[in-house]
């Protein structure tokens, strides 16, 4: 009989219990019984207790694979089938061991989701989908991914998170553009230049992609006039010719000047012809300062211009464009004269001499400003006529300079001559007192004893002197003092009595020239601000000069500078319609 492993179907050999192929026991049937026992002639099986019809329910499963066909013999033969039950396997499973397992696979998949979130790119990208803190490069990209479904504000939100997290990104330039594109999309072109300028600034200033983009965004705009201004910029940052041709061609061409004058050097004034050659309004500005248009003036009438260095500035405008800027550089320089000559040498001479001065340059156009009181000739000195100059006794230095049209100075011409002849000496301050009194010299109780008692005294400031001072007030005027070391000393009186007699027996209601007549007089002539110079010695530091004054009366003031002290005395003769009417001798500390 064959019999067949239940659990893995292997044929067993006859009389076998275990099946060699799996360890399961095999079914066991009775050979006694059955439909193969009868057809061996085995006999028919006997009953059971249980009677023939009476109900079987299998205890197993083993009843259920029965051969069908000895379920049929024993159905034919009204027999109660015989069940043999196999023996049943015991399963030993280890629970701990199948937890552990199942335990380190729930440990794997985490991590490894972990890993894969936040080590990878496609991780860090579905963290940015769902809203989650993600990396840079994540966010750029689903940022792209927006702008593609169309979800243009998404895009921008996530782009812009995404550069302020890594603003300093190796390709954050291209990154920047994509969020250029995603403003624009969103028509927002004053961000997206905003970021265009940001990128050609702090960024690479020689990539012409920002420039193309800003200029595209001016067009766009009508804003012709800064598209001409920045395409110079971007020429100069990425001497791309391309933004230069593109420059030339929008804006007015330059201004120019008349061939005639045109920049450079030149000795006499000249006037500079603006010329525009496409006819459009020009704008200029003469120096450095000030831009253009804005800050200049519209050009109507040739420039005049003088002595000096000069910049002329100018551009032509159409509409709303500018030119590029003309710079046109002038110098003028006025040609000097030459100095005079004199028609006497330098020497000595015994009888009073007359000495002509005479021109030896080439521009007749001169006039000569000459001195004999030893100080330097200016444009304020006497001019020289055919007369001549009339020179007096003593030591003369005839000075003298030639000044052209043009106000230039020449060098300047000197001739020293002694002319043997009388003349009056200096005002000296020590031989020229005042009637009973001298500066620095006459005490307070002097003076006092000779001229009474004041009819005032009080104490004053004066910043002529250092010191106490006082002031003693009379009738004729008035005497100040101050306390030296040596006492109470006059430094300055001032009186208007004709009865008081001053140095040289001068007094008041003399004229002009009694005055001048008693000191040293040059006889120079008047200077061009009507005051005139008597002589200076700066040897001696003696000085004598006529002024004006304020209200156009004269002063003839005698100055001799003290080095002792040191100090200036100053006598001073105040004429009113050419007659002294007050006198004054002052003592100023230097």
């Amino acid at each position: 009989m064959v019999v067949v492993c239940e659990h893995c179907g292997t044929v067993a050999a006859e009389g076998e219990l275990i099946c060699h192929a799996c360890g399961a026991m095999l079914p066991v049937r009775d050979l006694n019984r059955g439909t193969a026992a009868i057809r061996q002639g085995r006999g028919r099986p006997q009953p059971t207790e249980n009677a023939v019809g009476s109900e079987h329910k299998p205890a197993d499963e083993y009843t259920d694979k029965l051969d069908d066909r000895d379920r049929a013999d024993h159905a034919a033969m009204g027999q109660q089938t015989i069940v043999v039950h196999p023996p049943r396997k015991r399963t030993n499973i280890n629970w701990a061991m199948l937890f552990t397992v199942l335990l380190v696979l729930v440990v794997f998949t985490v991590v490894g989701g972990y890993v894969f979130l936040r080590l990878t790119h496609p991780g860090q990208m579905i963290l940015a989908r769902m809203g989650y803190e993600a990396d840079a490069s994540a966010m750029w990209d689903i940022g792209e991914e927006y702008m593609d479904q169309g979800y243009i504000e998404r895009a921008i939100m996530i782009e812009e998170e995404a550069y302020a997290k890594d603003p300093d990104r190796d390709d954050i330039y291209d990154r920047l553009q994509q969020l250029c594109e995603a403003y624009e999309a969103a028509e927002r072109p004053a961000d997206a230049e905003r970021l265009y300028t940001l990128m050609y600034e702090k960024l690479d200033k020689t990539n012409p992609i920002a420039y193309q983009n800003i200029l595209r965004l001016m067009r766009a705009q009508g804003r012709n006039m800064e598209a001409s201004q920045f395409l110079k910029l971007a020429y100069e940052n990425t001497k791309l010719s391309s933004f230069e041709t593109e420059r030339l061609e929008m804006i007015p061409e330059a201004p120019t000047v008349s061939e005639k004058v045109g920049a450079g050097r030149y000795k006499k004034d000249q006037d500079v012809e603006l010329i525009s050659p496409e006819g459009n309004d020009i704008y200029y500005l003469i120096g450095d300062e000030g831009s253009l248009p804005e800050d200049g003036k519209l050009y109507e009438e040739p420039i005049h211009l003088t002595e000096g260095g000069w910049t002329i500035r100018a551009v032509c405008v159409s509409t709303e464009l500018v030119s590029d800027e003309l710079n046109a550089k002038y110098v003028i320089t006025y040609p000097s004269p030459d100095a005079p000559k004199a028609s006497l040498a330098p020497g000595r001479y015994v009888q009073r001499q007359r000495i002509r001065l005479r021109n030896v340059g080439d521009d007749p156009n001169v006039t000569f400003y000459y001195t004999i009181d030893n100080t330097a000739p200016t444009i304020n000195s006497p001019i020289y006529d055919e007369d001549g100059i009339l020179l007096p006794g003593g030591k003369i230095t005839v000075r003298a300079v030639a000044v052209n049209s043009y106000g230039k100075v020449s060098n300047e011409m000197s001739v020293e001559l002694q002319i043997d002849i009388p003349f009056k000496k200096y005002y000296r301050y020590m031989d020229d007192p005042i009637e009973g009194a001298q500066l620095m010299k006459t005490t307070y109780n002097q003076f006092v004893s000779k001229y009474g008692k004041p009819l005032k005294e009080e104490s004053i400031t004066d910043t002529a002197i250092r010191g106490t001072c006082s002031r003693l007030t009379y009738a004729w005027g008035e005497a100040r003092f101050y306390v030296a070391e040596s006492g109470t000393l006059l430094y300055y009186i001032d009186t208007t009595s004709s009865s008081m007699r001053m140095p040289r027996n001068t007094r008041i209601g003399m004229k002009e020239t009694e005055v001048t007549e008693l000191f040293r007089d040059l006889g120079q002539k008047n200077n061009q601000d009507g005051t005139r110079s008597l002589y200076s010695d700066s040897k001696e530091r003696c000085y004598g000069k006529i002024n004006i004054l304020s209200n156009g009366q004269k002063r003839i003031d005698y100055t001799y500078v003290d080095p002792e002290y040191p100090a200036t005395i100053v006598l001073s003769y105040y004429l009113t319609d050419g007659v002294v009417s007050r006198v004054t001798n002052s003592f100023t500390s230097n």
